[in-house]
């Protein structure tokens, strides 16, 4: 169960709730980037969320043959030399209270290297920047509604002052009528309105459009996030090819993995996109903040 003594007995609050937006935004776009592709006739004991988290993190992983263990995915480290198109030769597996103890595996030859993408890029750090992003936003959203409490400044004697209070008070009580001394010199009296402007709705138009090209990154059509009606048919596809093109750039290289590793090992594992609901990914999106005492390390 979540304990909000350590959040509300911090140091710094506001730093504090900065430090949980941010982790907030980078495990809901996280889960998201890690939902998107379905693995499909993996062997026993293979899961594909093992196989996504790699790619998320690492940019890639290996598949091999365990000789005790059977079919395996793993992280990769490279020993041998690299060929004549850059590629890794002679690898080995390594994973948390794992050794591998069997023959020298050589990269499309008894293991294959699966890629989140030809140049085996992980998409931890750009989730991280669209993390940082819609926390910059979220925050200034606050900030801003939190402006708008800040009270007028009204400067006058301190003889003024009591007569003042209590026409504040006969305010707040809604009082029709607020009476006041014959002799009060109202002149003296000035007030200071330093409240912000209000930006918020602005800033939340923002956001929103910072989600979408997040999601467009992702390869997730986000055109139906937006009212269709005020996009014509030209940006409509414009986005469906922007959205294509980066589904295929995830896509292409876990389907040349997939083709290597039915080679090879005689498997019939396929991959395909899994269909994310448009009312799944909106409801996602406007989840309310739900701190959690996940740490993420940022650096």
């Amino acid at each position: 169960m979540f304990d909000d003594s350590r959040l509300l007995g911090y140091k710094s609050f506001s730093k504090r709730l900065n430090d949980r937006v941010l982790t907030d935004y980078y495990l809901r776009l996280m889960l998201i980037a890690r939902a998107l592709f379905k693995w499909e006739n993996l062997p026993n004991g293979l899961d594909e969320k093992w196989i996504e988290r790699y790619l998320f993190s690492e940019g890639a992983c290996m598949f091999y043959k365990d000789p005790k263990l059977g079919y395996m995915v793993a992280q990769i480290g490279e020993t041998g030399p690299l060929n004549y198109y850059d590629e890794p030769t002679t690898i080995f597996p390594y994973a948390t209270n794992y050794l591998y103890e069997g023959p020298t595996l050589t990269n499309n030859v008894n293991a294959v290297i699966i890629r989140n993408n030809d140049e085996m890029l992980p998409t931890a750090p750009t989730i991280q920047l669209y993390a940082y992003k819609l926390t910059n936003i979220e925050r200034t959203i606050d900030t801003n509604i939190l402006a708008q409490k800040i009270p007028t400044v009204v400067k006058c004697t301190d003889r003024q002052r009591l007569s003042f209070k209590n026409a504040i008070n006969q305010r707040n009580d809604n009082e029709p009528v607020i009476y006041s001394d014959k002799g009060m010199n109202t002149e003296d009296i000035t007030t200071l309105d330093i409240k912000a402007p209000i930006v918020f709705d602005k800033l939340q138009i923002q956001k929103h459009a910072v989600w979408n090209e997040c999601m467009t990154y992702l390869g997730i059509n986000n055109a139906n996030m937006d009212k269709r009606e005020r996009l014509v048919d030209d940006e409509v596809q414009a986005n469906n090819e922007q959205v294509q093109a980066s589904e295929d750039i995830f896509l292409k290289a876990r389907q040349k993995a997939c083709e290597e590793i039915n080679r090879i090992f005689g498997t019939n594992i396929s991959v395909k996109r899994r269909n994310l609901s448009k009312d799944v990914l909106e409801r996602m999106e406007s989840l309310e903040k739900d701190a959690n005492d996940v740490e993420v390390d940022f650096e």
